[in-house]
């Protein structure tokens, strides 16, 4: 399960390159636009997956700053373990 959590990181990471690369105009005018609006729904669902869980990760004393840029980063790859894990 922790492979696949951190390679789900990864991946979630290397997503947020293109929507980059999309704001500087490095994918062609056609792809850049539908690159920025994935990019801004996908932050927009980790922002809603960011106010659900942080009852969650309040009850877990993990809800520092850098917990939620992580949630808004990589989603679930984060803040799955957190809650799982035994006091």
């Amino acid at each position: 399960m922790q492979k696949f959590l951190s390679i789900g990181k990864i991946a979630t990471l290397g997503f947020w390159v293109l929507p980059l690369l999309a704001l500087f105009g490095m994918l062609g005018k056609e792809w850049s636009e539908l690159v920025l609006w994935i990019g801004v729904l996908v932050f927009y669902a980790h922002l809603g997956e960011l106010v659900v869980i942080q009852g969650k990760l309040r009850m877990k004393d993990r809800d520092t700053i850098y917990d939620a840029m992580m949630v808004i980063l990589v989603g679930f790859f984060h803040w799955l373990p957190i809650v799982r894990e035994e006091k």
